[in-house]
């Protein structure tokens, strides 16, 4: 839209907003909000209502000096913050809110109208008010603010006749009302709907020449003066006019005023231009929806004509409004939109309050407000939600929050950054802060590996195997060393070709280090996936035991830090003593081992049968529970508990022993238990065959006998040994 179609302050917010907060229900039921509450009653519920929108207002006006809006009033601010997904599920019940506000508008000047021609049949009225107004829409915003200017006139005059009409009341004021009608809350639900023009105004953020200096000048303006014309109208209201008349006669502000013809053109007016500010605002929400295909059909509700005026989106705003004019009345509607205005002008606050709370440096408005007036805010919201209608509120969100899941399944991708991740990185500060103030304990353990790479591109089925070990609440940390020599000789090798004419311009230095970098980020690829913690890194060493030494004392001392080390043993006799050194490595480090010797001629078989050979009093049992009912849980397997002895006289107190760790160990049910003679390793052949074997590691490391084990026993084996932090009993 060019700069010259766009609109300023007075025209493009404060009007739309001081004309819809200055309508139907200021006109239609504020007298009745004072027969039921007195003016002491009237008062509290303005302050009330008018704390919500104040917050609300300098939420808006703060993040609208801190970013470019765009299109889409508080739907657009919530999305450019929280994302999407949480700003669809909110901008959808906003949109139809303020499509029914528009169906509340037009009820009320039927209302009016009914008022000066009772005999005129109101279906048909609120359908030419309708058909009157959507040609107007579908036109152009321009000529609707235009209309706007003369219904400010009017109201302003309207006022002037109301103040200077007669008098029937004692001239007392009532602190308190009675409440004859409706209990607090509900007359506050009724009410409610009157401050929320805020929206009308906020709703054009996309058709502002300066979004910025707008919406916060001409909201909290519009705030300003509707409270003074809202408090003036209570007190003159309960001082002249009897609470009878007020609780009985809806057009009580017509029949007492001195010019009734001017305060009737104010009635029709004002509700026919809070409408038209619907068929104006709504549709634009609704454009947005469509355009980030939040909705389906997006591409279709998205559509704007030449000079920028969302047509389909009006359209099927003004089905909406007939439908809400044909089914409902102002005291049922009012209510409704009292919830779906409270839940977005809540979320609004909520957003201004993490932004401003979580200190990211993106959060730089030159609107500056303190943390506690959008946390007073949000709260506010919560609790008044609750207070008029807890099953509706409680209904409403979980409307929101299955909106919320369905968008998140879509998977949408929103064409600017947003801060949740700022969020979660708070959280997951605070959440380190307090934990590294208690002591960890067994109870609190869970496996989190940490594991050296060396050739990505045969870990895959390795990598199935780590995410049946630690799914569903561990995590995985991958690494690779890239030797630095070689990096330095690549360097130095591509630097010379330069300089000889060998190689392109364009071409990338050390394309081994990237490909690497990528193999690994594709091994963990899963895991994220089933939203699981996986890391990878590729560092640059000396050699591969610096850099695994470099990585592992670095781990120990982060958040989160790794417990175990997952090593794989090679055919490679001459890789054996780097393995021993490995392992004394993770002992110096105090962190737990598993070591898989992974039987080519097998694999991990069916993935079912686990047997976990435990010695007496065996010092790894408790990591080797740990992990093989982990296996077990994943694998929906058998696990089955093994001890050798050579004395055959010991096989009934062997097999008391085993059945107390089973038990000690909350091991599952149909978990069996055996002891069986024989000599370790070399009877291992006769023992009951399974798909893995897991075994404990020696206080001497001996990998070459870990080879034997395996060999004899037919199978893949996973080696562990306790880092002493684990408890099987805990």
């Amino acid at each position: 839209m060019a700069s010259s179609r766009r609109f300023g302050t007075f025209e493009g917010v404060f009007t739309p907003t001081i004309l819809t907060i200055l309508g139907a229900i200021m006109y239609l039921r504020l007298g009745w909000v004072v027969g039921n509450a007195g003016f002491g009653g009237a008062l509290v519920i303005i302050l009330l209502a008018k704390l919500v929108t104040v917050t609300t207002g300098l939420a808006i006006a703060s993040m609208a000096s801190n970013v470019k809006i765009g299109a889409g009033g508080s739907y657009a601010i919530i999305s450019r913050s929280l994302g999407l997904e949480i700003g669809g599920a909110v901008g959808i019940p906003l949109y139809l809110s303020q499509a029914l506000g528009g169906s509340m508008y037009i009820i009320g000047f039927t209302e009016a109208w009914m008022a000066l021609f009772p005999h005129h049949p109101p279906l048909q009225i609120a359908g030419g008010v309708l058909l009157f107004l959507l040609p107007i829409a579908l036109i152009s915003a321009k000529v609707a603010m235009k209309f706007q200017f003369i219904i400010m006139a009017l109201i302003s005059a309207s006022l002037v006749s109301f103040f200077q009409g007669k008098s029937d009341g004692s001239a007392e004021i009532a602190l308190w009302g009675g409440f004859e009608s409706a209990p607090f809350w509900t007359v506050f639900a009724i009410f409610f709907p009157a401050v929320t023009g805020i929206e009308a105004g906020a709703a054009m953020s996309g058709d502002l020449k300066d979004p910025k200096r707008s919406l916060s000048t001409g909201i909290l303006g519009a705030i300003g003066v509707s409270f003074v014309v809202y408090v003036t109208l209570a007190f003159w209201m309960d001082h002249a006019i009897s609470p009878e008349l007020l609780r009985s006669n809806y057009m009580v502000m017509m029949d007492v005023s001195k010019w009734r013809p001017v305060v009737a053109g104010a009635v029709l007016g004002a509700t026919l231009s809070s409408a038209l500010g619907s068929l104006v605002g709504g549709p634009r929400t609704l454009m947005a929806l469509g355009q980030h295909h939040v909705l389906p059909f997006g591409k279709i509700l998205g559509q704007q004509s030449a000079n920028g005026e969302p047509r389909v989106a009006t359209l099927i705003t003004g089905i909406i409004i007939a439908v809400g004019v044909f089914f409902g009345n102002l005291n049922t509607i009012a209510p409704l939109l009292t919830m779906f205005f409270l839940i977005t002008y809540g979320t609004i606050n909520l957003v201004v309050f993490i932004e401003n709370r979580i200190g990211i440096s993106s959060y730089r408005p030159t609107f500056k407000v303190p943390a506690i007036v959008p946390f007073i805010g949000f709260v506010w919201c919560t609790i008044a939600m609750f207070l008029i209608n807890p099953l509706f509120a409680g209904s409403a969100i979980v409307v929101i929050i299955g909106v919320y899941l369905w968008l998140v399944r879509e998977g949408l991708q929103a064409p600017w950054g947003d801060v949740r991740s700022g969020i979660f990185t708070a959280i997951a500060e605070w959440a380190v802060r307090m934990g590294a103030r208690v002591p960890a304990g067994p109870k609190s353990w869970k496996p989190n590996l940490v594991v050296p790479v060396e050739q990505p591109e045969a870990w895959k089925e390795r990598m199935d195997f780590i995410r049946d070990i630690i799914f569903p609440r561990g995590s995985v940390r991958i690494f690779s060393v890239k030797i630095l020599e070689q990096g330095v000789r690549h360097r130095i090798s591509y630097m010379v070709s330069q300089i000889i004419g060998k190689k392109k311009d364009d071409e990338e230095p050390n394309n081994d280090s990237v490909k690497l970098e990528e193999d690994l980020a594709a091994l963990i690829q899963p895991f994220r996936k089933e939203g699981l913690l996986a890391v990878s890194t590729l560092i640059e060493a000396n050699h591969f035991l610096h850099g695994i030494s470099v990585v592992t004392q670095s781990l120990k001392g982060m958040p989160l830090p790794p417990n175990v080390m997952f090593l794989t043993m090679s055919d490679d006799p001459e890789k054996d003593d780097r393995l021993e050194q490995l392992i004394s490595m993770a002992m110096q480090e105090e962190l737990g081992l598993i070591v898989l010797n992974l039987f080519e001629d097998r694999g991990f078989g069916r993935r079912k049968d686990i047997n976990m050979w435990l010695r007496s009093g065996s010092p790894n049992r408790n990591l080797s529970i740990l992990t093989a009912i982990q296996l077990e849980k994943n694998w929906n397997g058998q696990l089955r508990l093994l001890r050798m002895i050579e004395d055959d006289t010991q096989i009934v107190k062997a097999k008391v022993g085993l059945e107390a760790v089973a038990r000690r160990g909350r091991l599952p049910l149909d978990c069996e238990s055996q002891v069986l003679a024989g000599s370790f390793p070399k009877d291992l052949k006769d023992c009951p065959s399974a798909d893995i074997n897991i075994f404990g590691i020696s206080n001497e490391i001996d990998v070459k006998a870990m080879h034997t084990i395996t060999m004899e026993a037919g199978t893949t084996c996973l080696f562990i040994r306790d880092s002493g932090q684990e408890s099987a009993l805990a």
